[in-house]
Order: structure tokens, then sequence, then C-alpha cells
């Protein structure tokens, strides 16, 4: 699809993706929604937060990408990244590395990789803010210390540390500003 962009957000939990997503989706450019198979929580509304599904209804082969996470299936299905792209130039969605990964691959012209780096202290600080509790947040960290999720992929477009959300923002849609340019 010929101009259109996906901005992946990648980055380990308090990173900011969520806030750095929900700004976009504030300037204009619509969220993916991902599909999971864990219980809606409080506050949450199907088809805005995620699309709640049972494991039995999905098939595997309509998926982009899938990740398991406390024995629930989330992903991002070929059908949600079409039909946004169809209603919209630019759109964005949270990843882990693996999703990313998949991204390029099904959508190699689309897709455009930020990594939110975060250091574990600045990790642990911005979870206790958010009311995370101890023994989450040393679970978060060693999870994240597994599976390398502090590092950026290799196929990142872009490296930012999530210190002034604004900022941030203005730095992601200029480096996508400038691919698209070199793109014409």
């Amino acid at each position: 699809m010929e101009g259109k962009r996906i901005i992946v957000l990648v980055g380990p939990s308090g990173s900011g993706k969520t806030t750095l997503g929900e700004e976009l989706s504030k300037k204009g450019y619509p969220k993916l929604v991902t599909t999971t198979t864990r219980n809606e929580r409080q506050g949450e509304i199907d088809g805005v937060d995620y699309y709640f599904r049972n494991k039995k209804d999905l098939n595997p082969d309509n998926f982009v990408e899938q990740t398991i996470y406390n024995d629930n299936l989330y992903g991002l299905t070929k059908a949600e990244v079409q039909n946004a792209l169809i209603q919209h130039p630019i759109v964005h969605v949270s990843l882990d590395k693996n999703g990313a990964k998949a991204m390029q691959t099904v959508y190699p012209e689309e897709t455009f990789v930020v990594f939110v780096h975060v250091s574990e202290e600045e990790m642990k600080k911005r979870m206790r803010a958010r009311g995370d509790k101890d023994s989450k947040i040393s679970e978060r960290i060693t999870f994240s210390q597994t599976i390398d999720e502090l590092k950026p992929p290799e196929t990142a477009d872009l490296i930012i540390e999530n210190k002034v959300v604004e900022d941030s923002v203005e730095k992601i849609l200029g480096a996508l500003s400038d691919v698209n340019q070199k793109a014409e």
C-alpha cells in the first residue's frame, strides 16, 4: 500500500509505549487494535483496547503475528491492518520484537519500527509510579532480561528515549517524514 505507514512501537514495560501511542492517537494517527484471549479488565472496551476472543475461535493464519504471555494469546490480525491502512495513511501499534519483525516481513514498505529505550532503574521507577506491585515489577524486569527486551531490535528504524512525550512524538513523526520524503 503505497505511501501508507505503520509505526510499530517496541520497548520494555515502563518505556512509555502506551503513552506514546495515546499521544499519536490524539494527533489523529489511529491505533491498530490487537486481539487477545485474556479476560477483559474493568474499564476496557472490546474493539478499543483489544478484541477479546476465545482461543477456539481464532485461526492462526489470520494473524500477522502472535505471542503468548501469561498463558494468553496476543496478536494482530491481517484484517485489522488492512482495514486501517485503507482508511488512514499512518497508524500505530505496540508490539514486542518478534511482532515488529513479523510486521516487517509482511509489510516491509509500510513498517517503521521505533524502539523506546528505558533503563532498568527508570523502568522500576515508572512501574512504581503507575502502581505496580514490587513482585510484578521484579517479574517484569526478569522477563525483560530473559527475552533481551532492553536492547533494540537490529532492524529498528529509530531509537528514542521517551523523557518528554510530546518531544518523543515529534521525533517519531519527523523521522517518519524524512523516510517518506526519501521514498518519493
